[in-house]
């Protein structure tokens, strides 16, 4: 697991990652979220209002670890709720989850036909000169 968290350290480097409710409920009504991810002790309230707003599109990994476990490894003091925004960023963790626990390889696999479905709809569109 720290391996995957230690992951989103370097995610929130590379500026694909918003963390904390009120970021990762912005991002979801402005539809930039591929990923959510929720710590094990997070509220009931939070827990309901991100499934909610995700409104079931989205795949959602709830985590084994604290809020304490996923603020440090995104630099803060806790954190219950964090959002991927790059889609190769939220497969790449999505897998690395699923290889620690098999639970988490249906939202491995939703966010690969994802990935799939943007890569087909990229080839189509002209390229802008």
């Amino acid at each position: 697991m720290s391996e995957a968290l230690g992951f989103l350290g370097l995610t929130k480097r590379a500026g694909k990652l918003c963390a904390g409710e009120d970021a990762v409920l912005a991002a979801l009504a402005e539809g930039k979220v591929r990923l959510l991810l929720l710590a094990a002790d997070a509220g009931e309230k939070t827990v309901r209002r991100t499934e909610f707003r995700s409104e079931g599109k989205l795949p959602i990994l709830y985590l084994e670890s604290d809020k304490a476990a996923l603020g440090c490894a995104l630099g803060w003091g806790a954190c219950a709720v964090a959002a991927i925004t790059d889609i190769d960023m939220a497969l790449a963790f999505a897998k690395k989850m699923a290889q620690a626990d098999p639970r988490h390889q249906t939202a491995a696999d939703a966010l690969s036909e994802k990935q799939e479905k943007i890569a087909l709809r990229k080839a189509k569109k002209p390229r802008k000169r």
